[in-house]
């Protein structure tokens, strides 16, 4: 069972006064969301904490306004076999088209059918002005795959609405290609988030289901003049 939990703030300032004081009041929202996730294909269960990775592209900029943006995670099936993985975003950087810029690392071993994958990349996503709703997706990275050792580079395309974005990418490595397709939308009143992701590296598959309940709490502090 992967449990994904996710803090963030966002501020939003009103101004009150009155015939003697001059009264700004400052709202925080703290983002928090935790949930199971299971690799169907290998049988992995784990633990994912982070503070807004997965939920950015559907939450309001106010909901999730830290500039740092990090996810931790871990699967294992208690044995020989496991998946861990990270990431560190700098959330709207430049405060230009690029929504997000991404520094991650994924780990997989399993033994039993002689895989061993590590990929430390770079990513971002772009959007574009004349269809806002689409990003164009793009990844740089190194990828150890078993014995192989290769660069990498990939492309494609994320589709964001309301309440749910979905996307795919295809990863190039000199000898073969890594495929990813994924899904994340929100479930009664933004309460619950289903995540589903397929990736084919190689010629290994991996699909993994997500359940994530999500938390939003705010807080007002006053400041007087």
């Amino acid at each position: 069972m992967l449990l994904t939990i996710t803090l963030g703030f966002s501020q939003t300032k009103i101004s009150e006064t009155d015939s003697t004081l001059f009264t700004e009041t400052y709202y925080r929202n703290y983002f928090f969301t935790f949930g199971p996730i299971f690799n169907v294909s290998e049988s992995l269960i784990g633990l994912q904490v982070g503070n807004g990775n997965d939920e950015q592209p559907i939450v309001h900029f106010e909901d999730i306004s830290a500039d740092i943006l990090y996810k931790v995670s871990g699967q294992t099936d208690f044995s020989e076999n496991y998946s861990i993985g990270g990431e560190v975003s700098w959330n709207y950087p430049f405060k230009a088209k690029l929504s997000i810029f991404t520094l991650n690392f994924n780990q997989i071993r399993i033994v039993d059918n002689g895989f061993f994958n590590r990929n430390v990349g770079l990513a971002t996503r772009y959007y574009l002005r004349f269809t806002p709703n689409v990003h164009i997706l793009a990844k740089l990275s190194h990828q150890r795959l078993n014995q192989q050792n290769n660069v990498g580079f990939g492309l494609g395309l994320q589709n964001e609405h309301r309440k749910i974005y979905y996307g795919f990418r295809t990863d190039y490595f000199k000898d073969y290609f890594n495929y990813s397709v994924f899904l994340q939308g929100f479930l009664l009143k933004s309460k619950l988030s289903l995540r589903l992701t397929y990736d084919r590296i190689d010629n290994f598959d991996f699909f993994n289901v997500g359940l994530n309940y999500v938390i939003i709490k705010t807080a007002a502090n006053k400041v007087y003049d």
